[in-house]
């Protein structure tokens, strides 16, 4: 039988090569507080905007008169307190609003009043726009974008990083927010510089990768 020394040694190589090997990145979890946003944001989508307007501006869909519901845009007199206790029990009498707390989870109702919260505090005229779930510098997220653009937006139409295709540039390019190019990747264009929207391919999160590369690509000399 080997002593247990001399089989050690037999695997040190082995060992060694695992522990030098490149670990291949991960790309980490939503940052919390922002993917809460995110998703109070869709939520808010869909069950608020018909009372409240798009992004809380307290105008009616569809036209320029005042919503159903109160303005949330620009709300210094709107703590979270008081937006969690009228999200979970509503409101009776004039602009009567349903009790929420009866149909939504806990987690759900977190996530409304975090969004809301976010209306609360901008400004007016400010909109907030579509919510990143993490931070676009974090270089996971910047190097799985790296290789979806790669694979679906270098080869015909952005070239190689970016630069050369017959789209627009990407490399050097500082007029581009994250706002408009989540937007842009997700329902498309049309128009001289056309493009396929990738809302139905991809996955929120996998559009914000997209956006973080591009938003990376800004930063570098053309």
């Amino acid at each position: 039988m080997i002593p247990l020394p001399t089989r050690l040694r037999a695997f040190a190589p082995a060992l060694l090569l695992a522990l030098l090997a490149p670990a291949h990145a991960v790309a980490p979890p939503p940052d919390e507080g922002k993917a809460l946003v995110a998703a109070g944001h869709n939520r808010f989508d869909k069950l608020c905007v018909s009372c409240h307007g798009a992004g809380g501006a307290g105008v009616a869909p569809g036209g320029a008169n005042a919503s159903y519901g109160p303005k949330l845009v620009s709300r210094s007199d709107l703590p979270e307190e008081r937006i969690r206790d009228r999200i979970i029990h509503g409101k009776h009498g004039d602009k009567a609003m349903p009790p929420w707390g009866t149909v939504l989870e806990a987690k759900e109702i977190d996530q409304l009043v975090a969004y809301v919260k976010r209306l609360a505090s901008t400004p007016a005229g400010q909109g907030t726009g579509p919510l990143a779930p993490f931070d676009l510098n974090e270089q996971a997220r910047i190097d799985a974008g790296k290789r979806r653009f790669a694979k679906t937006c270098a080869g015909y139409c952005h070239g190689f990083e970016g630069v050369g295709g017959r789209a627009p540039d990407f490399k050097g390019r500082t007029d581009l927010p994250a706002e408009v190019a989540y937007e842009t990747i997700s329902k498309g264009r049309q128009g001289a510089d056309v493009m396929p929207p990738w809302g139905g391919a991809f996955t929120e999160e996998q559009i914000w990768e997209l956006v973080a590369y591009l938003q990376y690509l800004g930063k570098q000399q053309p």
